[in-house]
């Protein structure tokens, strides 16, 4: 009998058996709303409710005929090289002419005002063709803000999510302030629990966690602590925690409840009973 006694007590004085399960609650790490840098009509809404977006993959555009045209027309003047051929063409023309009369003005054929007057045209034709690469550089600046417009008519998914809701479809007019779909970002999850203060300094940030959501999900899956909130509820003499629980799967849905058990290390420090 003493032996059964002894070996209980040492259970209960275990580290494990004083480990304990809080409430928490499993939800997605982030809940958006998309919309449009712009205002506009949808043309086209490429996903529904239910369906998993990848990160960047196209879920709505908005009209976009005039914006295509612009930026076609960009890259029409960008990729011409006519005018600085033939600004080229014209400085070449001037440095022979000059080189030519240079020589006949050594044996007395052309005047010294013949010679400025060619020098000035040569200069003329090379600021000419300066003139004319910076056009095309800038032709190709316009086709990078032509891209830009577009692109902003096209919308896409800033995480890999679940659409929980579609609020627009195509041939509706989308203002500043509304939005298109709902996306819950499924992987990690978060686990939001509060624990009694007499655990602050037992865990901390990197703090490893059992999580068990309640049926009829149930499993086992491991958490771990990522933002531990340092201000108290004085009401409820409780703290906040958040968990990242990975979810590559997306076997876990969100908004379920769970217990969390932490893993504390041994040399964890134990909470300091009340003074009087």
């Amino acid at each position: 009998m003493r032996r059964v006694l002894a070996l209980a007590l040492a259970v209960m004085a275990s580290p494990a058996a004083a480990q304990e399960a809080f409430d928490c609650v499993i939800e997605p790490a982030q809940t958006l709303k998309l919309g449009s840098p712009i205002t506009g009509i949808v043309t086209a809404v490429e996903v529904d409710r239910g369906d998993y977006v990848q990160r960047g993959q196209v879920v709505a555009r908005l009209e976009s005929t005039v914006e295509a045209a612009t930026l076609s027309l960009a890259r029409a003047r960008a990729e011409s090289t006519a005018e600085i051929e033939a600004r080229r063409a014209r400085l070449e023309q001037t440095r022979t002419e000059l080189a030519r009369a240079i020589s006949l003005h050594e044996r007395a054929v052309v005047s010294t005002q013949k010679i400025e007057e060619l020098r000035a045209n040569q200069q003329i034709a090379a600021s000419d063709l300066a003139n004319a690469e910076l056009n095309r550089r800038l032709a190709a600046l316009e086709v990078g803000r032509a891209e830009a417009m577009l692109e902003q008519r096209t919308i896409r998914s800033p995480v890999a999510g679940l659409v929980t809701a579609r609020t627009m479809g195509p041939g509706e007019y989308i203002h500043f302030d509304n939005s298109i779909l709902t996306l819950a970002q499924m992987d990690p999850l978060y686990v939001e629990t509060f624990v009694p203060v007499r655990m602050h300094g037992r865990v901390r940030v990197g703090t490893r966690a059992t999580v068990v959501p309640d049926q009829p999900v149930g499993g086992s899956y491991e958490a771990e602590i990522r933002v531990l909130d340092e201000v108290f509820d004085a009401a409820s003499g409780t703290f906040g925690l958040r968990l990242s629980l990975p979810n590559p799967d997306r076997r876990l849905p969100g908004g379920v409840r769970c217990k969390v058990t932490f893993h504390l290390s041994p040399d964890a420090p134990a909470p300091v009973a009340n003074r009087r």
